[in-house]
């Protein structure tokens, strides 16, 4: 009954709550948004109540609320009852936006939320902290005080894909989390009369080293404070929601530093001076009090930015006790009963697959904790400049318009030891200073056991009371002395120069308010990476969008890959442990290498139409190993990109992502215009028959070619990949009548990829008329065999089919090699037919060498030509001849195919015909040539055939 009766009076005060700031509402929907939540509040008290004069008063006020709410949606120009306090107004502060965000980096988010900054920077309002920080004041309320940046939403319309997408992303783990669409109703944290606390059917994984410690799960009220501290009485002992002090959250036995750095920056920010972000993404939440309560029946429901939407994760109060002094989950060290940050964190954990997880880097962390867009800096690359990186950040950060976190790379046992620092660990900024000539960062190591800065100290460092902490000593340190306080040393949060940082540590990671920006357009599609070793410059099956701008401008494009549940035999492998550049299962930090390849954004100058290889962009981001990717750029007004995605060495397998762009004018994000309909393809191979070389060497003609049957007028394009060759490549379009070519002028080409290039190359060619068409794949360099991809894109329907290499289904009948001696123009070798069947004769041009001289190279051959002959003089018949009769100065000389009967050689009277080889030769040319002759027949012993003669008499 006890409990009833509480959770009546919260019912009630929270009803009244939202009457008092209904009647302060300055929007329409505003107003009867808070007149809903108040009528709501006030039918939970009435369920609850059992005495007949408050059940009578609870429904008049009831009915009055849900009554003016009905006048005020009737209303057609509502006005609020009073102004609104506010100190700036919509256009000033877009003003602001505007004026920041060209400087700084941003990102994205589907957000409903309001964030918030402070008018003044935290040096020009000292006394804003205390007022903020105690919630009985009247001045307390933070909207009272701090300008608002309204979170940009994405208008698009999701497609059918796009909601399935979103749907199939929320089952994640062993768990659903269905999207975010409204606050939760207070009846879910009811607890019933004769019902046990709400309690999740999984418990989190814990590593094998939380597991040494664990003791068991435990309900707050009994978690909290740690039992490890009060071992004897827990009288008066209990979880609280909020606390007068500052929060110095740690973290001891669990691995996600990362987590408690982000957790830290937010609340950091705060503490300067401007709103909550985290306390009000936990449910149930007291919109009076502007903090979260205890739930009666130890459900909470907290709201989470991941797998391209806000979500709703479900989480019961049990934490992870330890058995010893150890602590398994983030704790206050100055308040130790502290319940929201234990709850918030286990939220997320539940998300990333449990407690063991190892961290990954704090960007990530905030971007899925508050929704801010994420930003990695690589202060080592070269690019780095300290000046401009201070400039960009430094202001923003006063504002509260961005979070910052800082990340070690691998460091050795002596470079820890001399520097203080641990390897491969998150650290949180908590403030920034210019004193004279030094830029100033307040850094704190989130590890309780964690070592303090310990190289050189800038010479000054803040005194004043603006530091992040103005009642604590320790944080207003001079550049050599530091202070002790509760429960363990201040020596892990330290001043240091701007210029150490970018020396010492790997990573500056960014989380931006995306309120910086007025407009925002999200797209979520799914990419499924059949092979992890794509061609090199090949975007076929990459991702691409369609990007306008009105009126051009700064615009970020933010990347971000969903995570993915794997079987749990395969839970370390999983996306949400495994996500980033560390990874650990030691008991600090995040160390051990990890690669889950990389991922970039490409902008290019292609009106919005896809591309097929990577040849020039505008713009690209860089490439990353973590989930999400960030580019920055200046579009140009009404112009229209295309926006493509990159990949590198991703595992095999179906993703899912979300492409959010930010702008502060209008803009348009939808997938790439696809000019070509139409596609066909086709797998073959190279191989020691087929690789013949590029364009002018013998075997050009034997290399892959295909037949195109162009049914309708249309445009065409032909992209040619190899994965597994990086061999330069090239590809042909030719009048070839759909057969097999072994000749070719330059008037009979009517698309060429142009220079021969590795990995994918590309051909195009518009207004094609209908006809059969034959298409030449080639290497650079002959002998080269591997596998390749033919695909051919159009605007109209075509048919396209390999065509047999040649010779293939044939009888090859390789001849002695042919020689032409000094002084001989023809020669011959007799052909004896033995039955019907189809003769093709191919003559290769080997070798030649001038009188003389032994040079087997540098020599130009003569023309040629080979026919079959029935006797001699200017009687013989000739049976098949090449080019038509004309002589030939190709490589390959060869003739159609044509049937012989044995009965014509009888019935002319002559023993055999005379397969004839003639060149013309000149004092210039050759004195000696030799050349490869095959004859190719489709019957088996069809002929016999002599040895090579002169023929010139």
């Amino acid at each position: 009954m006890a409990d009833s009766n509480a959770q009546r009076e919260t019912f009630k005060a929270a009803a009244s709550g939202y009457r008092s700031r209904f009647e302060e509402a300055v929007t329409k929907d505003e107003a009867i948004t808070l007149a809903i939540k108040g009528v709501e509040n006030f039918m939970s008290a009435l369920e609850l109540s059992r005495d007949p004069n408050e059940r009578e008063d609870l429904t008049s006020q009831c009915k009055a609320l849900l009554n003016t709410a009905q006048r005020i949606k009737e209303t057609e120009q509502w006005e609020p009852k009073t102004p609104a306090n506010r100190l700036q107004k919509p256009d000033q502060v877009n003003h602001q936006a505007a004026k920041v965000a060209p400087s700084i980096p941003s990102s994205t988010t589907d957000v409903k939320k309001k964030s918030v900054a402070p008018k003044t920077t935290p040096a020009s309002s000292p006394s804003l902290l205390k007022k903020v920080l105690n919630r009985d004041s009247p001045t307390a309320s933070p909207q009272s005080r701090i300008r608002q940046l309204t979170e940009p939403i994405s208008s698009r319309k999701l497609t059918t894909t796009e909601q399935k997408i979103l749907l199939k992303a929320g089952n994640h783990h062993l768990y659903k989390f269905p999207q975010w669409d409204k606050s939760p109703s207070s009846h879910e944290f009811v607890l019933k009369d004769g019902t046990q606390p709400f309690t999740e059917p999984f418990d989190l994984s814990l590593s094998t080293y939380q597991q040494q410690f664990f003791s068991g799960w435990v309900r707050a009220p009994e978690a909290l404070p740690p039992p490890s501290m009060f071992p004897s009485s827990r009288d008066d002992l209990g979880p609280l929601m909020a606390t007068p002090d500052s929060i110095d959250l740690v973290q001891d036995a669990a691995t996600d530093c990362s987590v408690v750095a982000s957790l830290c920056a937010a609340i950091a920010r705060a503490e300067r001076g401007h709103d909550q972000m985290l306390p009000n993404m936990i449910s149930p939440y007291d919109v009076n009090l502007q903090e979260p309560v205890l739930s009666p029946n130890g459900k909470y429901i907290v709201r989470l930015n991941f797998n391209g939407c806000w979500r709703k994760v479900v989480i019961d109060d049990r934490l992870p006790v330890s058995k010893t002094h150890r602590l398994l989950h983030v704790i206050d060290r100055k308040n130790p009963a502290l319940l929201w940050p234990a709850l918030l964190e286990k939220a997320y954990l539940k998300v990333r697959g449990g407690y063991d997880f190892p961290g990954s880097n704090s960007c990530s962390d905030l971007w899925t904790l508050t929704g801010w867009i994420p930003e990695q800096i690589y202060l080592q690359e070269p690019d780095t400049v300290p000046t401009r990186l201070w400039k960009r950040i430094y202001n923003a950060f006063l504002y509260g318009d961005v979070l910052i976190t800082v990340g070690t790379g691998r460091m050795s046992a002596k470079q820890e030891r001399e520097l203080g620092l641990e390897g491969q660990h998150s650290y949180v900024v908590l403030d920034m200073k210019e004193i004279e000539n030094d830029n100033l960062l307040l850094v704190k190591n989130p590890w309780v056991e964690g070592k303090g800065w310990r190289g050189s100290r800038p010479f000054t460092a803040p005194i004043d009371s603006n530091t992040i902490s103005e009642e604590s000593p320790e944080m207003r340190m001079s550049g050599v002395k530091q202070d002790n306080t509760v429960l363990g040393a201040q020596s892990t949060t330290f001043w240091i120069p701007l210029n150490h940082v970018i020396q010492h540590f790997e990573s500056l990671y960014l989380n931006w308010n995306p309120g910086l920006f007025q407009y925002r357009q999200d797209i979520h599609f799914e990419w499924d990476i059949v092979n992890q070793h794509v061609a090199d410059g090949c975007l076929v099956t990459h991702p691409q969008f369609f990007f306008s701008a009105k009126e051009g401008g700064i615009v970020w494009l933010l990347l971000n890959r969903h995570f993915r549940s794997l079987p749990e035999e395969d839970h370390d492998q999983s996306d949400a442990l495994k996500d980033s550049a560390t990874r650990s299962r030691e008991p600090i930090g995040s160390p051990g290498e990890l690669s889950k390849g990389y991922m970039s954004i490409f902008v290019c100058n292609s009106k919005g139409k896809r591309l097929y290889i990577k040849d020039t962009y505008l713009e690209r981001g860089p490439y990353v190993n973590t989930p999400q990717s960030l580019l920055r750029w200046d579009s140009k007004p009404n112009s229209t990109y295309t926006v493509v995605i990159d990949q590198d060495e991703l595992p095999t397998s179906n993703y899912t992502f979300t492409l959010s762009a930010f702008s502060n004018t209008a803009i348009s994000l939808e997938h790439a215009i696809d000019h070509y309909p139409f596609q066909h393809l086709e797998s073959s191979e190279w191989t020691r028959q087929t690789a013949g070389g590029s364009f002018g060497t013998p075997g050009y003609y034997s290399n892959p070619q295909f037949t195109l049957e162009v049914k309708e007028r249309c445009d065409l394009a032909i992209v040619l990949t190899s994965s597994t060759l990086s061999d330069p490549m090239h590809v042909k379009l030719t009048f070839g009548h759909g057969k097999r070519i072994y000749k070719l002028n330059s008037r009979d080409v009517l698309a060429n990829s142009g220079d021969h290039r590795s990995g994918c190359v590309f051909a195009e060619k518009r207004d094609l008329q209908p006809g059969m068409y034959t298409i030449i794949c080639s290497l650079f360099e002959a002998g080269k065999m591997g596998n390749f991809t033919l695909r051919v894109h159009s605007t109209g329907a075509i048919v396209l089919g390999k065509i047999p290499r040649d010779g293939a289904g044939l009888i090859l009948q390789t001849l002695p090699q042919a020689v032409f001696s000094v002084g001989t123009n023809k020669i011959a070798a007799p052909l004896v037919a033995h039955r019907l069947a189809s003769y093709t004769i191919v003559a290769r041009f080997s070798r030649a060498k001038r009188a003389q001289l032994d040079l087997m190279s540098m020599v130009a051959r003569s023309p040629l030509r080979v026919s079959l002959e029935l006797g001699r003089g200017p009687e013989r018949k000739f049976f098949i001849t090449s080019e038509n009769g004309s002589f030939s100065d190709s490589a390959v000389v060869r003739t159609e195919s044509t049937s012989i009967e044995p009965e014509i050689i009888w019935e002319a009277r002559q023993e055999c015909l005379w397969l004839v080889l003639e060149r013309l030769s000149s004092p210039g040319d050759p004195a000696e040539e030799w050349y490869e002759v095959d004859v190719y027949t489709d019957q088996t012993r069809a002929c016999s055939i002599g040895v090579w003669r002169n023929w010139d008499n």
